[in-house]
């Protein structure tokens, strides 16, 4: 312990011994202190303050982002900016400045920070849509728990929509409206108030009600606004959204008010000729409305906004606008008395022991009571019955005038949905349109007859584009098909009064069926997957079907249908040179046919030869008949073909040997059917 105490008195007493009298350091020759035999501190702030050669910029470690991929699959390399990094370096002056509490130059400076508010803090696109969610469903809850009280919410939801700037957001404030319309819209029609009934004094409940309906009429008439505005902004992306919520409120909720304003907005979106995920959602919502209509007047009101859409258009529109008409509910309805008389169902008597006893004055109350709603009961019925009933035929006016109006005016794009229409509506037409129709269809049949001539022309292009574009072959079967089925029905109904001769479409039909037999297309449709010949330089053009997507063997089969087993009785009998002219030649059709077509045709030949038997068995028995002339095949005029002299059916006997085991099967069946008596 002792020798530690000398050295310290030693190194204290050397300290003592280098300081001056007043206590400073020795100077140096330089004029600089010197300590223990060195210069003083001060010579390394010369060092610091020396300039220094910068860092290159590529010698610095360029700032990197994680990589990202992108849609097409591929990685990229995000790199971030030099602004950005030198902004946020941690060694930058402001951040040590402000990390060391450094106070401001200035005391202006100093109160402008202290009032200046921090900037709010962004949120992402992604979270501002998950609190809107969030939003959206308290609000949807609170209102479907109590509609009656919470309906201020509704509003609050349009504000909500109009006040947004994101797409994303407002497509959600749509589909939550459409929500909650659907639940709390009660299940009649709101009715405005009128003067006098607000001026009375009701309970509160009646008014409280009364508030709610008036408030959700409001609401939902703006809603419906918005809907309308937004949907005619076609490059919009809310106007997909807009047609779905549409389609959706006219399918559940169409008893409400504002039915017309929601039948407009689909009727305006039909009237474009491009057919898109939007035009077909319209249509099928509209065939809906149409089929689930019991009254019949929105039908009625859907009809005209069409029809007059159609006008406005020139009739320039997609064909299966027109084929939403045969969804109307008059086809089923109109003219039904037997489920009008079976309304009232029987009811089961009450046992004795379970009877109640009551007094003369009971019984006759109660007798009195049920003879008040039984006539209450059947005039409610009769009412409903009429007022349907009218709404129909106003309906099918509608419609009618509609259809002729096209066939006058040869409408391409609209006529074989207006021939089918015809087929499907002729029970209901009058019978004083019946000259014009069948006058307008075989205009249609003979353009279809001079095509098929000017067809035969190979330097006739237009004609060809012509009947590609139109297809008039099968307007023309569509033609005997609504002729024979207008007539069919009708002349049941009127007992045979109807006398028509229909000779001139069995003559076309007849003339059309070897070049039917010979059309590639015949089994094929617009939706039919197709490859061109590979061998051919023209490609082959599938006919584009207007109505059903029905091939042309459909339509064959159909017409032959409705000449020989569904014609009218007014129509005369089919005479046997007929009859067996259309046997030889449907049996010579079936040579060229495909499997299915020539299957098809042969059981028709089957049918036709147990219908009229002994007309066609000549053809197959040749010592029943002996007759003068030759028989020629090629003429068109059915009657004039002599068929009954030498023209015997030997077709079977090539189908005999035909590779389809089932075409050979079927061959033999008819073969049969003619040689049975």
């Amino acid at each position: 312990m002792a020798g530690q105490s000398n050295s310290r008195k030693r190194k204290v007493s050397q300290f003592l011994k280098d300081q001056g009298t007043n206590g400073t350091s020795k100077p140096s020759q330089n004029g600089k202190a010197i300590l223990n035999g060195k210069a003083d501190w001060d010579d390394e702030q010369d060092y610091e303050r020396r300039a220094r050669k910068g860092r290159k910029k590529s010698d610095k470690q360029e700032p990197q982002r994680l990589p990202i991929k992108t849609l097409e699959g591929k990685v990229v390399q995000l790199r971030v900016a030099e602004e950005e990094v030198e902004h946020q370096s941690p060694g930058s002056d402001d951040d040590d400045q402000l990390l060391e509490g450094a106070e401001p130059s200035g005391s202006d400076d100093e109160s402008s920070l202290e009032d200046a508010a921090p900037p709010p803090p962004k949120i992402s696109e992604r979270q501002r849509i998950v609190e809107a969610k969030e939003e959206f469903a308290n609000i949807a809850s609170s209102i479907n728990e109590e509609p009656e009280q919470n309906y201020p919410m509704l509003r609050k939801l349009q504000e909500l929509f109009d006040n947004e700037s994101s797409a994303a957001i407002r497509k959600l404030a749509l589909l939550t409206q459409v929500s909650i319309f659907r639940d709390i819209i009660p299940g009649y029609r709101i009715r405005p108030l009128t003067a006098e009934e607000q001026a009375i004094k009701v309970a509160s409940d009646v008014r409280k009600l009364r508030n709610f309906e008036q408030s959700l009429v409001s609401s939902y008439k703006t809603y419906v606004d918005t809907l309308g505005r937004l949907s005619r902004a076609v490059d919009s992306q809310l106007s997909p959204v807009a047609i779905s919520c549409t389609c959706a409120l006219l399918n559940t909720v169409p008893h409400f008010n504002f039915r017309q304003e929601l039948v407009k907005i689909i009727v305006e979106r039909l009237s474009s000729q491009v057919v898109n995920e939007a035009f077909v959602k319209c249509r099928n919502a509209l065939e809906d409305f149409f089929k689930e209509d019991e009254s019949g007047t929105g039908s009625l009101e859907a009809v005209r906004m069409i029809v007059k859409m159609l006008k406005a258009k020139d009739y320039h529109v997609h064909e299966s606008v027109l084929n939403t008409f045969l969804s109307l509910r008059l086809l089923a309805e109109l003219n039904v008395k037997a489920s009008y008389d079976s309304i009232d169902q029987p009811t089961q008597k009450m046992k004795v022991k379970d009877r109640i006893p009551l007094t003369k004055k009971e019984k006759k109350a109660l007798k009195e009571k049920k003879v008040v709603d039984a006539q209450m009961k059947e005039a409610d019925a009769v009412v409903a019955y009429e007022e349907r009933e009218r709404n129909q035929s106003e309906t099918l006016k509608t419609v009618f005038t509609t259809y002729f109006r096209i066939l006058k005016e040869k409408k391409a794009a609209l006529m074989g949905a207006t021939l089918e229409g015809l087929a499907k509506f002729a029970h209901l037409i009058n019978v004083e349109f019946f000259a014009d129709i069948l006058a307008a269809l075989r205009e249609l049949v003979e353009d279809a007859q001079q095509e098929v001539d000017e067809e035969q022309d190979a330097n006739d292009d237009a004609s060809e584009a012509s009947l590609r574009e139109r297809n008039l072959r099968r307007e023309a079967l569509l033609c005997i098909v609504s002729a024979f089925s207008l007539l069919a029905d009708q002349a049941n109904e009127a007992k045979g009064l109807v006398n028509i001769d229909l000779s001139f479409f069995t003559t076309y039909l007849y003339s059309v069926l070897l070049l039917l037999s010979l059309s590639p297309t015949i089994e094929l449709s617009s939706k039919s997957l197709h490859l061109a010949d590979p061998t051919s330089a023209e490609p082959v053009d599938i006919p584009r079907s207007n109505v059903n997507k029905a091939t042309e063997i459909e339509m064959l089969l159909r017409s032959v249908d409705v000449v020989f087993f569904k014609a009218p009785r007014g129509t005369g009998e089919i005479s046997s040179a007929r009859v067996a002219a259309f046997t030889k030649r449907l049996s010579t059709a079936t040579l060229q046919l495909p499997e299915k077509s020539c299957l098809a045709l042969l059981t028709s030949l089957q049918n036709l030869n147990k219908k009229h038997s002994r007309k066609v068995r000549p053809l197959y028995v040749s010592d029943d008949r002996v007759g003068d002339g030759t028989y020629d095949p090629f003429i068109d005029t059915p009657e004039l073909s002599n068929p009954l002299t030498g023209g015997a059916v030997f077709e079977h006997a090539l189908l005999a040997n035909h590779y389809s085991p089932k075409v050979r099967e079927q061959s033999k069946l008819v073969l049969k059917s003619a040689a049975a008596r």
